[in-house]
């Protein structure tokens, strides 16, 4: 494609390894959920090069023209825009790279699905996105139609070859429209180093120069290690660009990943991999700040510091902001998203509250420096630049101000001046913001506070009803375990955490809470137990649906009875499912996907075993955050309600729902 200052110039493709020992460093809009805005899109093109990301690879899951429709030319004002976006990024130097994914439909053995694809190609090189990517992420393993499987065979083999034909016929389409360089190809087997029936059927199919995108050992990774790189190409037979899921958070919409990229290989020089691109965030504005970490990365590789690049990042990027969202940015810097959100900051909220003078005094500077971070949302908005940033991290600088306020109300309590009654109000505010900022660190810290003035939190149950349950998760229970189990004893369940069933000391329990994190054994041994169940998890295996996944950036549910009520306070997460027959399906996901997320499973109803539900079971539309009250509506609240007193009648409610 055309490079700045010689626009007849041929450019290297998108992601090639450039000279000198650097990797080529993008980004790929691929993430689920409300696509980027064109002005964010031109933005960051305009912005690229001073993050040191020379691509940009378009690739949003909710295009309906790049995924679901396909086939179908993009409308004239769609297809400009995409025109534009590519006359910007060639006025940048940065490869503007268009992408298909036609796996959810596609009919492999059918020539005329090969010239649409073909066709479509055609129709966005001609309107000047000149490099071309085909996608197979994300659909199933076996292929849907069977005069597929009858020409290409069955499973994952079947399905490998398939795509590995696409991908020939599909190069050999681009040669005549002037396609410089190789293919690049997404697989369905994407993530892991090893071999696979998938692998070894796509390897044996491809072009023999094609390059594969692949995501690490697994599909969001802390660490990808040059045995990683080594082993993957080995297996694909191909050389690697790394689609890095840094610092995408799709999965969870509550968090920011504002931190630098870690965990990668210093030493790439002799390795089969051509260059990064990273998946960014829904926010397009806030992911400058570790998109240029993953710029400094792949310029640098053997002198990359991570504390030194988001140092730069945020001075880049914030300009004269960078003070008022520093704190922020290390606040939220923990990667991959199971590690502690920040080190120092954990270890010293700990020995703070088991009394280290040395440990409280550092939380109350970084308390501090958090609750002037309410302040700093205030700032006005522009039409980009450091106002624009911190407008877009808006929400989460409230709520960084919120667990700043409920720190200080703890390190109060801690040094014997505080008000109870004030640390609970500003616990309750942590707890109920749905931007996620230290909330589990900080609201423990309050805990530990309030029990050491011997204050407490509050009664731990309302009076009981009599009926027992259990809470039937993983070994180590999750923040989302212990917000349900909060809800449950306010309905005055007497609860038990459990991960076997049946638990140990076993006694009879009048309701199973069944989690996504259960063993699966567990949730196997509950399938034919006489217990009524509620579960959001392991429906499988329960055997009340033939199928289930989580939908993405959700946050209503359309009732049967018609109208949509919105369950959570922000975009979150719905578990679907496909009930057995004669389940009662009671709320469904809306539009473009409606699938059953509230169901009633009446006794007697055959499972996927055969055997008749022992007694009634529900599914509810939760996640593995369960009923957190951040992530509640009052409405979603009421749903969950009804479907225990569907399940335990009498309605067991000892005190008014929140």
């Amino acid at each position: 494609m055309p490079r700045r200052g010689s626009p007849h110039a041929p450019a290297r493709p998108a992601a090639a390894r450039p000279p000198g020992g650097r990797l080529s460093a993008g980004v790929v809009e691929g993430f689920y959920g409300p696509p980027w805005r064109h002005d964010e899109r031109l933005a960051l093109l305009a912005a690229a090069p001073a993050l040191g990301l020379d691509t940009y690879l378009y690739a949003p899951k909710d295009d309906p023209w790049h995924r679901e429709r396909w086939r179908e030319p993009y409308p004239d004002a769609e297809l400009a825009r995409l025109g534009e976006l590519a006359a910007r990024a060639a006025a940048a130097g940065v490869a503007f790279v268009w992408s298909v994914a036609p796996g959810l439909s596609m009919r492999y053995s059918d020539d005329e699905e090969h010239a649409a694809l073909a066709a479509k190609a055609a129709q966005v090189r001609a309107a000047g996105a000149h490099d071309v990517w085909l996608l197979f992420d994300d659909v199933p393993y076996d292929l849907p139609h069977p005069e597929d499987v009858a020409r290409y065979g069955p499973g994952q083999a079947g399905s490998g070859r398939a795509h590995g034909e696409a991908a020939a016929r599909f190069a050999a389409a681009l040669v005549p429209l002037g396609l410089d360089g190789p293919l690049t190809v997404c697989p369905t087997d994407y993530a892991g180093c090893g071999r696979s029936p998938y692998r070894d059927a796509l390897a044996a199919a491809l072009p023999a120069d094609a390059r594969v995108l692949w995501t690490g050992r697994d599909i969001v990774v802390g660490e990808v290690t040059r045995e990683d790189v080594r082993a993957a190409a080995a297996a694909f037979r191909r050389r690697l660009v790394l689609w890095d899921n840094f610092p995408v958070n799709d999965f969870d919409r509550t968090r920011l990943f504002l931190g630098p990229l870690t965990g990668r290989p210093a030493a790439v020089d002799d390795l089969p991999l051509d260059g990064v691109v990273a998946n960014a965030m829904v926010e397009a504005l806030p992911s400058r700040l570790p998109l240029a970490t993953v710029g400094a990365w792949a310029r640098d590789p053997a002198g990359y510091d991570p504390a030194r690049a988001a140092a730069d990042a945020v001075d880049a990027v914030a300009g004269d902001r960078a003070a008022l969202v520093r704190p922020l940015v290390r606040a939220c810097a923990g990667w991959p998203p199971d590690a502690p959100r920040d080190d120092g900051l954990t270890g010293a909220l700990v020995a703070a509250a088991t009394g280290d003078a040395g440990a409280l005094a550092e939380v109350e500077g970084r308390m501090r420096e958090l609750a002037a971070c309410a302040a700093a949302g205030r700032a006005t908005a522009g039409a980009g630049g450091p106002d624009a940033l911190v407008a877009a991290l808006r929400p989460w600088l409230v709520a960084a101000g919120h667990a700043g306020a409920a720190g200080l109300a703890a390190c109060a309590l801690l040094r014997g001046t505080g008000d109870p009654g004030a640390a609970r109000a500003a616990l309750d505010a942590v707890e109920t913001d749905f931007p996620d900022v230290l909330r589990a660190d900080v609201a423990r810290f309050v805990r530990a506070a309030l029990a050491a003035s011997g204050a407490g939190t509050g009664p731990d149950a309302a009076a009981g009803t009599g009926h027992r349950a259990v809470l039937l998760t993983g070994a180590r229970p999750s923040e989302g375990d212990r917000a349900t189990a909060g809800w449950l004893r306010l309905r005055g369940l007497d609860v038990r955490v459990a991960s076997a069933w049946p638990p140990p000391g076993h006694v009879p329990v009048d309701l199973v809470v069944l989690t996504p994190d259960a063993p699966a054994a567990a949730a196997g041994a509950l399938a034919s137990a006489d217990v009524p169940v509620l579960a959001w998890g392991r429906l499988v295996t329960l055997g009340v649906a033939t199928t289930s996944g989580v939908l993405l950036d959700r946050d209503r549910v359309a009732l049967a009875g018609g109208g949509e009520v919105v369950v959570h306070r922000g975009a979150g997460r719905l578990t679907w499912c496909d009930p057995v027959p004669g389940a009662r399906v009671l709320g469904r996901a809306p539009e473009p996907e409606p699938r059953p997320v509230l169901v009633a499973v009446p006794a007697g109803t055959p499972l996927t075993t055969g055997a008749p539900a022992p007694a009634p079971r529900a599914v509810a539309f939760l996640t593995d955050d369960g009923a957190a009250r951040w992530l509640l509506t009052d409405a979603g609240r009421s749903l969950l309600d009804d479907a225990l007193a569907a399940l335990l009648p009498p309605r067991p409610l000892a005190v008014p729902a929140p």
